[in-house]
């Protein structure tokens, strides 16, 4: 039997080496293995190496890692916010950023802008924390590089928190110009669901210390100084998704042995493939016209049809892509992550073109 390649948002396709890199893991009994044991340590250790190389961290960012890319939005509210910040929302997630600071009591603004660029011209009244998505998975919408320099040089004191949940390794960008970003791995990093990855610099933990000198609440055994801390001794507050930081320390290597320059292209002419494809399908039309703030790496497109028509013909032939976020009825969402082959993106957009739903 023909196996599905699954070109959904997340969970996605596992990268190609995954198999056998749990093959390995089961051997080496890594899943059964001590957290505070040296075997652990110099697992951790090697996967924040990788980490580090493939984003070409300077020595003033860190790396923690959670459960979830959502955890993560808890733990910078926890822990970077004591009044106020600045939501740039332009999708479903990023507004459950926002949507989770008011349970917190935080006074915290939302700027919504759907089709276009993020607008930076309004009334600065010195907010904490700028929090602004690369990629916002629901929507397809992207955020370019030029107006994340543009938040840094706006709001130079404050931090600037960046989702890059379906965006990194693939859409790349100026680490300079953000203060802290994350990413959980079941997307562009073709694992399985379940580790969040949190990379910060030093101004996030002078906050948080600025924070607990207020005699605020930063959380109890993941608060950003106690990852810290721990994270400097190679260890995790407690028992960790071991299989998890296995998987992406090898996943990372296998990356880097490509190149992420190749990565990136790779990513860019198959985008054009999906873009001339949904461009030249008469029941589908791009949701977002603006080609600058496209996604390359998840595709949505607008059906004049029901979509689950189209998906259950692709799904026949064991291409399963995504539907609408939420209640969409009339999207397909197609994911372009770097675990999927320029061969298979061609085949799925030869197929759909020739598909009548």
């Amino acid at each position: 039997m023909k196996n599905k390649i699954f070109f959904t948002p997340g969970p996605s396709q596992l990268y190609f080496t995954v198999e056998e890199h749990i093959k390995n893991a089961l051997k080496k009994d890594i899943l059964s293995i001590s957290h505070r044991s040296k075997t652990f340590k110099i697992l951790y250790q090697e996967c924040v190496e990788n980490i580090k190389i493939l984003f070409n961290l300077n020595n003033n960012y860190h790396i923690a890692f959670t459960s979830s890319a959502n955890e993560i939005w808890e733990r910078i509210i926890q822990n970077l916010i004591i009044k106020t910040s600045i939501h740039y929302v332009n999708g479903s997630f990023s507004k459950k950023f926002f949507d989770y600071t008011k349970k917190y009591k935080v006074n915290s603004k939302i700027i919504e802008s759907y089709y276009e660029p993020y607008n930076y011209n309004i009334k600065y009244s010195d907010e904490e924390l700028i929090a602004i998505t690369l990629n916002e998975t629901s929507t397809g919408v992207s955020c370019p590089n030029d107006k994340i320099k543009e938040a840094r040089l706006k709001f130079k004191n404050s931090l600037i928190a960046l989702d890059c949940v379906s965006g990194s390794p693939a859409i790349p960008f100026e680490i300079k110009n953000v203060d802290t970003f994350y990413f959980s791995v079941q997307k562009c990093f073709g694992l399985p669901s379940g580790l969040g990855v949190w990379i910060y610099n030093n101004q996030c933990i002078d906050k948080c210390l600025k924070k607990i000198d207020k005699k605020k609440i930063v959380g109890s055994y993941h608060s950003l100084v106690k990852l810290n801390e721990l994270g400097k001794k190679n260890q995790t507050p407690e028992t960790p998704n071991v299989l998890g930081i296995y998987l992406l320390k090898n996943v990372i290597n296998d990356m880097l042995k490509k190149g992420i320059k190749n990565i990136i292209n790779e990513t860019n002419y198959k985008s054009k493939i999906i873009d001339y494809t949904i461009k030249n399908h008469d029941q589908i039309s791009h949701l977002i016209k603006n080609e600058n703030i496209r996604s390359k790496t998840v595709k949505v497109a607008k059906t004049n049809k029901i979509s689950n028509n189209l998906i259950k013909k692709l799904f026949k032939q064991n291409l399963i892509i995504g539907k609408g976020y939420g209640k969409n009825n009339y999207q397909i969402r197609i994911a372009n992550f770097p675990t999927h082959s320029k061969e298979n993106i061609e085949m799925l957009c030869d197929i759909i073109s020739k598909t009548n739903f």
